[in-house]
């Protein structure tokens, strides 16, 4: 049963059957669904109480505004009631068995013989044509028992796509990283032993870590909250207190990133105390770093160096690292936040900057290719902090080896932050400058 509305007024199951509505169901062409439905007596209000959508921006998207997240797109499917494989989405909650498959196993061999004759002559395709072609999502079934090899299989690739993120960004990796969360999900109802539960509840919560921080790179930040809650209440289930520090620590970022800087301050509070009990010195070093750049951006430059020097305290005092790889937080990562911590001040006390470039050029001889955004972050700020200084050769030079970087990264929020350096550029004369500009320009 949706929960978006009340299913007895969504339009009837035949209505997803007509070629015309399979092609644009298949494209995503949610303009033309809508369109579609208008000419079979559906109103918009009906769709906005189907979908909860507002009727302004259903009109906007019958109008020709495209829908192209996912999230949208998997509640638009489910209000509605189209199957979800009509329209290349995973099935979420229980996996559909094969028996259930919204359409037939295998097309029938003379039409499908018909379409390969079509393309291969270089004809095209009918709509019912790629109707027939369209394969729905359907979700890989999960064992009947899950045990170590399952479970080691899936914080594998949990491993991988935290890699990937840190490599390419949140916008590169959320798709796979949401489809994978169902199935994993899907798991918990299959047979296991407790310990093998609390394994699995682990890895679920550091999947659910990662859709949360895949949303935030993307700028989905009630999306990020929600996953990155998920992310702690299954930590907590686990009784993994590292992992809910660090969940902790991510909702305090994302806070921080929209401007609530007392909530972030709060979450970030939480967060220590949790991985000080847990005895967790490289967790604690982390929580308090983001508990130094918050005071920063408070401009309260005492606190924020006083909590640098506790992290760098808490730090020097590991023995075993405790957070997985690869978000694990170490020297470097700590350089990398002395940096950023010195940037933010220096907006406000300019004699901070030579620390900020001193830092920031330390991090980037030290950083590693696993970490790529990080390293395209800060040096935006280097690049930034040195056109603001009246060295304009490197900072442009930097500048250019940054929009290399961003080209290869998904990431609103490296976007967003490149407005520094795109600032910095506005303001310099040079020749060089300006093309710099325009680059980042076009990158936006």
């Amino acid at each position: 049963m949706s929960t978006w509305g009340d299913p007895h007024e969504r339009p009837a199951a035949e209505v997803w059957e007509h070629p015309d509505m399979r092609a644009a169901l298949s494209a995503r062409d949610i303009t033309q669904v809508y369109r579609l439905l208008r000419g079979r007596g559906v109103s918009q209000r009906r769709i906005s109480m189907l979908t909860g959508q507002a009727q302004p921006e259903i009109s906007a998207i019958a109008r020709g505004r495209q829908v192209q997240t996912y999230d949208v797109l998997s509640r638009i499917a489910d209000g509605l009631g189209v199957p979800r494989g009509y329209m290349g989405l995973a099935y979420g909650g229980q996996v559909r068995p094969a028996t259930d498959e919204v359409v037939t196993t295998v097309p029938d061999r003379r039409e499908f013989m018909g379409i390969l004759a079509k393309i291969t002559m270089g004809a095209a395709l009918t709509g019912a044509d790629l109707a027939l072609l369209s394969s729905p999502a359907v979700a890989t079934p999960t064992p009947r028992s899950v045990g170590a090899t399952e479970v080691g299989q899936l914080r594998e690739l949990t491993r991988v796509l935290w890699t990937q993120e840190k490599r390419l960004g949140g916008g590169a990796v959320r798709d796979a990283v949401i489809a994978q969360l169902r199935w994993a999900q899907a798991m918990l109802g299959a047979n296991h032993t407790d310990e093998q539960g609390r394994e699995l509840r682990v890895v679920l919560s550091d999947l659910l870590a990662l859709a949360g921080w895949a949303s935030y790179d993307v700028g989905l930040t009630g999306a990020a909250l929600r996953y990155t809650g998920q992310a702690l209440a299954v930590a907590q289930e686990a009784a993994d207190p590292i992992r809910a520090a660090l969940a902790l620590e991510q909702i305090g970022r994302t806070y921080l990133h929209s401007g609530n800087l007392e909530e972030a301050r709060e979450v970030f509070a939480l967060g220590t105390l949790t991985a000080e009990r847990a005895r967790s010195t490289d967790a604690t070093a982390m929580l308090l770093s983001s508990q130094a750049r918050a005071y920063a951006t408070l401009g309260h430059p005492t606190q924020a160096l006083d909590y640098m020097t506790r992290a760098e305290d808490s730090l020097a005092r590991i023995d075993t690292p405790t957070i997985p790889d690869p978000r694990g937080f170490n020297e470097a990562h700590l350089t990398s936040d002395r940096g950023r911590l010195y940037t933010t001040l220096a907006v406000k006390e300019p004699h901070y900057a030579d620390q900020a470039i001193a830092t920031l050029s330390t991090f980037a001889s030290q950083a590693n290719t696993i970490h790529t955004k990080r390293l395209a972050f800060r040096l935006t700020e280097l690049a930034t902090t040195h056109l603001h200084g009246g060295d304009t050769a490197t900072g442009i030079r930097i500048g250019h080896e940054v929009l290399d970087m961003a080209a290869t990264i998904r990431s609103k929020r490296l976007t967003e932050h490149l407005q520094l350096l795109r600032a910095a550029t506005r303001a310099n004369p040079a020749a060089d400058a300006k093309e710099l500009h325009h680059r980042i320009t076009t990158l936006a």
